[in-house]
C-alpha cells in the first residue's frame, strides 16, 4: 500500500490560505461600516445686513448643509461698504467666498477678476423657465450664466390713491401727464399743514441720482451699453439723455422739494410716509416704513410703472435689479457641495421664505418662488397683492442696471462707487451748468471708464 506524502511546505500553506481569508473577512467587515465623510466647509457670504434676512438665509444654508454629509457653513454678513475689499483681499489670497449672496455690481466685479464658476449647469438642473428672463440677462456673459437670481430690486412710481382720487386724476401714462398729476397734487403751506409736493425727484450724489435718472432714461429707451452687441452705445444717445435729464429738472422745479436736489433713500422714503410727498420712485421700502411710522396710510398706497415719454406707449424699460447666488472659483469638491446646496436652497418654499423676510421690497425672481405658500400666505404680501402682481408682470420683466444692457459688465460697479453723474446732475439742477454740458460730462465719465473695464 503506498503513502501519500503531505508536501514539507503544506502547514505553511494552511496557515496562509487562514490569513487570506481572515483578511477578507475583516474587508468584509470594514466595507459594512461607514466611511467617515471627508469634513468640507463652505464659506458663505451675503450683503444682507438686516437681521430679518440673514436669519433666514443662515438658517436654510445649515439646514441644506446638513443634507450633504461632512459639509458645513461658515456664515458671514459683510456690509456692502466694505464688500470690494474684502473681495479683493480674499482673491488675492487665492481664497474667494464658495458662496455669496449680493448684487449684480459684485457678480460682474468677481467674473471680471476670474473669481466666478459659472452656475449655467445650476440654471438648467432647477428649470431655466422657472427664472424670470431678466435677471439671467443681467448675469449672462460669454455664454454662461454667473449668478442665480434669487429675489428683485425693482423700481416703480409709489402713489397716494386717495390723493389723486380727491384730484380726479388718472394714473399718468406720458411725461407730460405725469407732470400734470404732479404739478396739481403740489399745494403751498397752509393754515398750519405743511406744503404738499406732487413728485420727489431725489438727487443725492451717491448712488441715488444716477438711480432717479436712470429709471427716466430707461423708460424713454436709452441705453448705455447696446442690449444686442454690448457695445458703448450712451455716447450716440446724447440728445435723449439731454431730453431726459431737461424733463426730469423740470419736474423736480414745479413739484419736488427744494431740498430734494441732496435727498437720500431715507429723505425720500420718509417724505412719502409722512404725505410731503404724493408720488415718489421708490423700490417698496416705504411699505414697512408706513408701518412703523404712518400704518394709517397703508390702504391707501399704490403703485404703477413709471410711464414713457409718450401715452400709448408703454415704458421700454425700468431701472431694477436682484441679488443673486454666486459661486466661487475653489477645489472641485467645494464646487460641487456649493452647486449641491443651491439646489437645496432654491426649492420654491425656500426661496418664497426669504423673500418674504422682507415683502414688497424683495420679490422672488422666480415665478415658483413667487406662487409658493410661504410668499403668498405672508400678511403684507396678501394685503398688497394687486400692486405686486404690477410689478412682478409689468415691472421686472423688462428692466436694466446701467452698463449691464448687453449683460454682465463691471460698469456699474464703478457708476455705484462713484459721483461723477450724481455731481453732474446736482450741477444742472442747481443752475451751475446747462443739462448739455452736464450730459456730456457723463458721456465723457462713462466712456473712459467703459474702455478702462474693456482691457
Amino acid at each position: 500500500m503506498s503513502t501519500i506524502k503531505r508536501p514539507k511546505h503544506a502547514p505553511h500553506t494552511r496557515s496562509f490560505v487562514c490569513l487570506i481569508s481572515g483578511g477578507l473577512a475583516a474587508l468584509s467587515l470594514l466595507a459594512a461600516v461607514p466611511q467617515q465623510a471627508q469634513a468640507v466647509e463652505l464659506s458663505l457670504w451675503t450683503n444682507l445686513t438686516t437681521a430679518a434676512q440673514a436669519t433666514v438665509i443662515q438658517k436654510q444654508a445649515n439646514a441644506c448643509a446638513a443634507q450633504q454629509p461632512g459639509v458645513t457653513i461658515k456664515f458671514e454678513t459683510v456690509p456692502f461698504e466694505s464688500m470690494y475689499t474684502r473681495l479683493i483681499t480674499a482673491m488675492r489670497r487665492g481664497d474667494p467666498p464658495n458662496l455669496m449672496n449680493t448684487l449684480e455690481g459684485p457678480v460682474a466685479f468677481m467674473q471680471a477678476k476670474g473669481g466666478l464658476v459659472p452656475v449655467t449647469d445650476t440654471v438648467q438642473a432647477l428649470g431655466r423657465d422657472d427664472f424670470i428672463t431678466s435677471y439671467l440677462q443681467a448675469v449672462s456673459k460669454d455664454g454662461e450664466v454667473w449668478g442665480l437670481p434669487d429675489w428683485a430690486l425693482h423700481q416703480e412710481v409709489w402713489y397716494r390713491k386717495d390723493l389723486f382720487a380727491q384730484a380726479g386724476l388718472a394714473i399718468p401714462q406720458s411725461w407730460d401727464q405725469l407732470l400734470a398729476a404732479a404739478t396739481a397734487l403740489t399745494k403751498p403751506a397752509e393754515g398750519g399743514k405743511p406744503a404738499q409736493y406732487g413728485f420727489a425727484v431725489p438727487m443725492g450724489r451717491a448712488l441715488v441720482a444716477p438711480q432717479t435718472f436712470f429709471q427716466f432714461f430707461y423708460a424713454a429707451g436709452g441705453t448705455i451699453m447696446d442690449p444686442k452687441t454690448g457695445e458703448y452705445a450712451f455716447g450716440d444717445e446724447k440728445a435723449l439723455a439731454v431730453k431726459t435729464l431737461t424733463f426730469m429738472l423740470e419736474l423736480y422745479k414745479a413739484a419736488s422739494p427744494p431740498a430734494s436736489v441732496e435727498w437720500s433713500w431715507t429723505e425720500y422714503r420718509t417724505a412719502f410716509v409722512k404725505g410731503l410727498v404724493a408720488m415718489t420712485n421708490e423700490w417698496g421700502a416705504v411699505v414697512q416704513m408706513a408701518v412703523e411710522q404712518n400704518p394709517q396710510i397703508l390702504d391707501q398706497i399704490g403703485v404703477f410703472p413709471f410711464p414713457g415719454p409718450v401715452a400709448g406707449q408703454p415704458p421700454a424699460a425700468s431701472l431694477s435689479g436682484g441679488y443673486y447666488y454666486l459661486v466661487g472659483k475653489s477645489t472641485p469638491e467645494k464646487v460641487a457641495a456649493s452647486k449641491t446646496l443651491l439646489k437645496c436652497l432654491y426649492d420654491p418654499s425656500r426661496v418664497g421664505e426669504r423673500a418674504a423676510s422682507r415683502p414688497i421690497f424683495a420679490i422672488p425672481a422666480t415665478k415658483s418662488g413667487y406662487a409658493s405658500k410661504e410668499y403668498a400666505d405672508n400678511p403684507m404680501v396678501k394685503r398688497f397683492k394687486p400692486e405686486l402682481d404690477i410689478i412682478f408682470n409689468q415691472v421686472m420683466q423688462h428692466w436694466y442696471r446701467y452698463g449691464m444692457e448687453g449683460g454682465l459688465n463691471p460698469l456699474a460697479g464703478q457708476i455705484e462707487a462713484t459721483t461723477f453723474i450724481g455731481d453732474a446732475i446736482q450741477n444742472a439742477a442747481l443752475g451751475k451748468i446747462t443739462p448739455e454740458a452736464a450730459v456730456a460730462q457723463m458721456d465723457d465719465q462713462l466712456r473712459f471708464q467703459a474702455e478702462i473695464l474693456s482691457h
